[in-house]
């Protein structure tokens, strides 16, 4: 948009005003202030002859490092729909400081769009030929370098501080909570903290992860979460109760013997909003920051314990049926859990189901649902298979007569279906042409006006006609081709399925769709195609 000096006063500029203000860029001084901004752009703008303020954005408290910000966006959808051709700022740092967005802006985004772009104090106007427009990716990068070094000092202070003890966290870990006296300091909150003491009491008792949730969930103790009126829009019976994995963060946390353990987690640079775990070595850790919960020697023999169980019964275990079995009362997902003492009495595992609602929010919701694993698998293969066998020997019967004649009838079906599609598509195109040549026939003089109106309406409303019909038509094909395609499928399911003599999974998730299993012991097996579905025997039994 570099046009001649003398071409300004012949030009009247739409201008939008942009002022932005952050304190995470290191914007303290008064002069950067929203109002001083303000001043500078209003007192430029009246002592020009052809500009005309239309809006003001203005974007405080938002980082120049990146252009996600309201004001701006709503800005850049103005310069689209034509309410402003001229951005006026007070120098390039308030547009941003990211070189790369800069960069983009002002020499690609703005020359495109026809917009004027003023930095006031750094002298740069895109409308004029200025020596000091070529100057402006320097002042990129030389804003890019500020805001690096900006976030350095940053960092290094919050680094220094973590190293001191003090608490960094938004939030206090359960059991304690800010000091009012001092916001970097903890101190205990007394109710949360019995809560605490009590999972550590119960864990040393003997009891499981899993039992301490469930003891908790029905002593109604409330979860970190409610008890401090957190994540109140998703609350559900599963949200209000204990988890295994709340009990293990507990029991897990150093905080409880008066340590903070701070720099969990970092981003990988200031200008991206991703975080990385940080190596437990490069974690700051900083002892006696505050009143212990939890005695040393308790907090070993604990850390001892959950070395030792360090997985979850049945995470790590796989089964045939994984995925596919539910509880046929409350619709939940059946696990599988296994126990130690089979394996010291038996010497092997004895796997069996179990209820997620009843492993995870106590009996009062569902119940156990326990079934032996193999004695299950073998139950559902045999009920599979004769589903199988009796579609197939169905099938079978009809294979030299019934289903030669049914696929002859339905391959001229659809040779009929294919050929009436051909004429309605011919039709439709004929009376594309009658309307095009009537056209030039009222052009001409040889139709009038009001009957090549009356004739292109009868015209268009026949081809409406002819159109639906043709998509109703190939609606009917594309069903009868999925039809014949399902009948191959199933058939070519059901025998592979009967020439195993242990079915893979992938075979059971092509033909299945899930599995059902009641308290009683009845299954219900729901295929994925209503013919096997037909041929089934509902709510079988195991023995």
């Amino acid at each position: 948009m570099n046009l001649p000096i003398s071409n300004q006063k012949t030009k009247s500029f739409r201008v939008g005003l942009y002022i932005r203000l952050s304190r995470e860029d290191g914007d303290k001084e008064e002069s950067s202030s929203v109002t001083n901004q303000r001043e500078i752009l209003k007192r430029y703008v009246s002592e020009q002859e052809n500009f005309f303020v239309v809006k003001e954005y203005v974007d405080d408290g938002w980082t120049g490092t990146n252009f996600d910000r309201p004001k701006f966006k709503e800005m850049i959808e103005d310069i689209e729909a034509g309410i402003i051709d001229t951005v006026i700022t007070k120098d390039l740092s308030r547009l941003g400081r990211e070189r790369l967005g800069v960069g983009h802006y002002t020499e690609i985004y703005f020359p495109e769009h026809n917009v004027r772009y003023i930095a006031l104090l750094d002298n740069i106007d895109t409308y004029i030929d200025s020596g000091m427009n070529d100057m402006a990716p320097f002042k990129g990068v030389i804003n890019d370098m500020y805001v690096r070094d900006i976030s350095k000092k940053i960092r290094s202070s919050l680094t220094e501080r973590r190293k001191a003890g003090n608490f960094l966290g938004v939030t206090a870990p359960y059991g304690y909570q800010k000091d009012p006296d001092n916001k970097f300091h903890l101190i205990i909150n007394e109710k949360e903290a019995e809560i605490v003491k009590r999972v550590f009491s119960l864990y040393l008792e003997g009891k499981g992860l899993t039992r301490i949730a469930q003891i908790l969930t029905k002593d109604g103790v409330p979860v970190p979460g409610e008890a401090r009126d957190i994540g109140k829009t998703r609350k559900t019976a599963l949200y209000s109760s204990w988890k295994q994995t709340t009990i293990r963060r507990i029991l897990d946390n150093r905080v409880y013997l008066g340590e903070l353990v701070q720099f969990k987690r970092r981003k990988i640079n200031y200008k991206s909003k991703r975080r990385i775990t940080v190596p437990e070595e490069e974690r700051y850790i900083c002892k006696g920051t505050h009143e212990a919960i939890i005695d040393e020697d308790d907090f070993n023999v604990v850390q001892s314990i959950l070395k030792k169980n360090k997985s979850f019964k049945g995470t790590k275990h796989d089964y045939l049926f994984k995925g596919l079995l539910y509880c046929a009362e409350c619709n939940a997902r059946l696990n599988v859990t296994y126990s130690n003492y089979a394996l010291k009495r038996y010497g092997e595992y004895r796997y069996t189901t179990i209820c997620y609602s009843y492993s995870r929010l106590y009996s009062d919701v569902c119940t156990r649902h326990s079934n032996s694993i193999p004695e299950l698998e073998e139950v559902l293969i045999k009920h599979i298979k004769e589903v199988c066998t009796k579609y197939v020997n169905e099938n079978l019967a009809d294979e030299l007569i019934s289903m030669a004649k049914r696929k002859k009838m339905q391959e001229l079906k659809q040779m009929n279906n294919e050929k009436r599609l051909e004429t309605l598509e011919q039709k439709i195109t004929d009376i594309g042409l009658y309307i095009k040549n009537l056209y030039m026939d009222k052009v001409k003089g040889v139709v009038s006006e009001n009957d090549y109106i009356a004739l292109v309406a009868d015209f268009t409303q026949d081809r409406d006609k002819l159109v639906k019909e043709k998509e109703e038509l190939i609606a009917v094909i594309s069903n009868q081709e999925v039809r014949q395609d399902d009948t191959l499928k199933i058939e070519k399911l059901a025998k592979e399925f009967l020439s195993l003599e242990k079915p893979t999974k992938q075979l059971l998730n092509e033909l299945i769709e899930k599995i059902t299993i009641s308290e009683n012991k009845e299954i219900n097996i729901y295929f994925k195609f209503n013919e096997l579905n037909e041929m089934k025997e509902v709510n079988k039994k195991i023995a």
